[in-house]
């Protein structure tokens, strides 16, 4: 069985959020998150390519309410930089984007 998240490093926390969304099937994008994409003008290709490329630069947090890592992939993409915070729960492989910043 593979390391829980909760012990990974953010390299490789990272590395594999990267890999994951390089299947845009893989990424779920939660109502909250939709909401906040539209009022901040943000298009699911923008998401997509900050979580194909973008960096984790804050350490990862627990949700105290599901027990999911959030990690908060960020990007300068389109003329300004942007961050998508993803849930990472090690009984599902997916990525569920949970909100949208543009910094």
């Amino acid at each position: 069985m593979s390391q829980p998240f909760q012990r990974k490093t953010k390299l490789q926390l990272q590395r594999h959020i990267r890999e994951v969304a390089r299947n845009s099937a893989a990424v779920f994008v939660t109502v909250h998150a939709k909401q906040r994409m539209a009022q901040r003008k943000v298009l699911l290709n923008e998401v997509l390519e900050c979580l194909r490329q973008g960096v984790i630069h804050l350490e990862p947090e627990a949700d105290l309410k599901t027990g999911d890592l959030i990690c908060r992939m960020e990007r300068y993409v389109c003329g300004r930089n942007l961050a998508a915070c993803v849930a990472l729960d090690d009984d599902d492989p997916d990525l569920i984007v949970v909100t949208v910043l543009v910094l």
